[in-house]
């Protein structure tokens, strides 16, 4: 074949498949039966459309015979296909599919393509956008009970909180205002041995609440001190990164470090940036509130393809039982012609003789 002396080769998809390099003079190729998969498809034409083939054109040629199960094959073997590409073009809507051979099909269904029923093709068909359209009704089921859990339970929850903590944000702001203007100047109280220290230089106050912070445990938050009104704890825990935290009527904290002087400057900015989070927690109820109307929305959309699904699968019950009804008048009549040829060929069980010759 490579060089051109053997005109013809007839093989299989095994034999005459993948490793066979036959290209050279290749101008036909005949597929006379369909194989179960695409990728046979592929490794039988690659025998002559392929580099190194000395022709500009290969002819491909596919045989089917009306009546048979090659009308059924080829579909399958379409629909196989269409699953791979939506895959390879990012275009897949199903997440499953199911394989078919011979042996998995109905007698009803292999009966159907061997008379040459139409019925069969629209019945794999329906099968198929009926499995996608369940596929798609069920992720918009899950989505609808993610939207009801949203605007019933977890955007609720979120506002509450919000809410509760803008109005423990707003006291603070007012205590805050009032120490500040009470007395401008720094000052820190760190307590020691029971009793409170007060330091009015950020150098001595920080220092000696580095101090304080190196006797802490890990794991636990502790008080060490107060400042402008608020409770002064530190937070230490099991990976090195200590917090420093001013309590009211809720928490806010700051990243302790190394440099006295530098935590003081973040302990005056923690306290004076308190009203800051107003306006933020403001906006943030509010974005609540907008996700969670528009979650009550979402969830009040019909699934928009409900229709067709509800006609496909009356479609499909309609096409069983009539396919279940042509398989019932077929075994009818494949049950009357096996009586009538063993009338034929059973035995004669009686003779007749003429009147008064009855045999003895």
């Amino acid at each position: 074949m490579r060089s051109g002396k053997k005109k013809i080769l007839i093989g299989s998809t095994d034999q005459c498949g993948t490793g066979v390099n036959v290209q050279a003079h290749i101008t036909a190729m005949h597929h006379v039966d369909c194989p179960w998969k695409p990728s046979c498809i592929e490794q039988r034409e690659g025998r002559g459309v392929r580099q190194g083939n000395e022709n500009d054109e290969v002819a491909i040629y596919r045989y089917v015979t009306k009546g048979t199960f090659d009308a059924y094959s080829w579909s399958l073997v379409e629909n196989k296909q269409r699953f791979i590409s939506q895959v390879m073009t990012s275009k897949a809507v199903s997440r499953t599919c199911e394989d078919i051979d011979e042996a998995t099909l109905s007698y009803a269904e292999i009966k159907a393509v061997a008379t040459g029923n139409p019925l069969i093709k629209e019945k794999m068909q329906l099968e198929n956008d009926v499995q996608r359209l369940k596929m798609l009704k069920s992720s918009y089921d899950s989505q609808r009970y993610s939207l009801q859990d949203n605007f019933m339970i977890r955007y609720p929850k979120l506002i509450k909180a919000s809410e509760t903590k803008l109005a423990c944000v707003r006291e603070d702001a007012k205590t805050a205002e009032a120490a500040l203007i009470a007395e401008p100047d720094f000052a820190v109280t760190v307590d020691a041995a029971g009793k409170g220290v007060k330091f009015t230089e950020r150098t001595e106050g920080g220092t000696f609440m580095l101090q304080m912070v190196s006797q802490c445990k890990n794991g636990e938050t502790t008080h060490i001190g107060n400042f402008k009104g608020f409770e002064l704890l530190v937070e230490k825990n099991f990976i090195g990164v200590n917090y420093m935290v001013l309590r009211g009527k809720t928490d806010y904290k700051a990243e302790l470090s190394t440099s006295p002087v530098g935590n003081m400057i973040k302990l005056e900015n923690l306290c004076q940036g308190i009203p800051v989070g107003i306006p933020e927690l403001e906006k943030r109820i509010e974005q609540y509130q907008r996700d969670m109307e528009q979650s009550r929305q979402e969830y009040d959309k019909p699934f928009t393809q409900e229709g067709e699904l509800n006609e496909k699968v009356a479609r499909l019950n309609e096409l069983n039982v009539q396919l279940d009804l042509e398989n019932g008048k077929t075994e009818d009549m494949d049950l009357c012609e096996e009586q009538d040829n063993a009338r034929v060929a059973e035995p004669d069980s009686y003779h007749s003789f003429p009147p008064g010759k009855e045999g003895r």
